[in-house]
């Protein structure tokens, strides 16, 4: 009787000694996964890694060092680490298979997280749509349009396509064509249009700007002007010319054509 007694004692014992061990492991490693991850992100942050690079890699982190943990604390309670592995392999090949499609906008969030064909706060164009750079997340890349629509793009979708990046360099060249009519001096036009852009403080020095007579259409001559600008000035830079020279034109007699009809009516002599 003493012998089953103590047989009874040193096993559950062991079992309560395993369940004490494999809730410290969980909370060491539970908390020792958040210090590592913090130490991740300063590391990356030091090395001026994209702020989306960041949330992407602490991700994945995340997931691979809890599924670690997980694994170690069962392992403590007992259970044949091994066979637990080799099902979770399996069922993740099954995943796998069955998600093909994810897998293809998870490799592709990948590539452009790392190829850096844009970054957050980017302008780019895409399928017709022009917008800001949101997120880049594993599945889907979010554009914020100017009208303030969320477009969301699969990242396989967007890694196979050809896309505008409108922020990838610096300064930006605003191409407009401003039409005078016949009758209007050419040379006094583009004196205006010049005057115009040097006095814009949006308007670069540097590549030097370009004013000259691009076509003669059937009802106006066009002139066509070139500027250069900050990116983040493009916009603005170019409603304001719009703007200031039809102003000019206007205060100096330069008349800007529009199409009319002209319609004769003729009464014929019956008599």
């Amino acid at each position: 009787m003493n012998n089953i007694l103590q047989t009874f004692i040193d096993k559950y014992t062991n079992v309560g000694l395993n369940l004490v061990d494999a809730l410290i492991v969980f909370i060491l490693g539970w908390y020792g996964t958040k210090i590592l991850l913090h130490i991740l992100e300063r590391m990356m942050k030091k090395s001026n890694v994209d702020p989306i690079v960041i949330n992407f890699v602490k991700s994945i982190a995340n997931v691979g060092l809890r599924v670690i943990v997980i694994i170690t604390v069962i392992g403590q309670l007992g259970v044949s680490v091994t066979s637990l592995v080799a099902v979770l392999t399996t069922a993740g090949a099954a995943i796998v298979l069955g998600l093909q499609d994810s897998m293809k906008g998870i490799v592709s969030g990948i590539i452009i997280l790392f190829a850096k064909p844009f970054v957050k706060g980017d302008i780019i164009e895409v399928n017709n749509y022009i917008g800001k750079i949101q997120e880049i997340q594993l599945l889907y890349t979010i554009l914020m349009t100017f009208d303030n629509k969320m477009v969301v793009i699969p990242n396989n979708e967007l890694a196979s396509s050809t896309f505008v990046n409108y922020s990838h360099e610096d300064i930006r060249r605003v191409d407009m064509t401003m039409d005078i009519h016949y009758e209007s001096d050419v040379e006094v036009a583009k004196q205006i249009i010049m005057e115009v852009i040097n006095q814009h403080p949006y308007a670069l020095k540097e590549p030097l700007p370009y004013v000259r007579v691009s076509e003669y259409k059937d009802h106006a001559i066009a002139i066509g002007l070139r500027v250069w600008a900050q990116t983040e000035h493009y916009y603005d830079l170019k409603d304001d010319l719009v703007e200031q020279i039809k102003a000019s034109f206007d205060q100096n007699g330069i008349s800007i054509p529009y199409t009319q009809i002209d319609v004769h009516i003729h009464q014929s002599d019956k008599s």
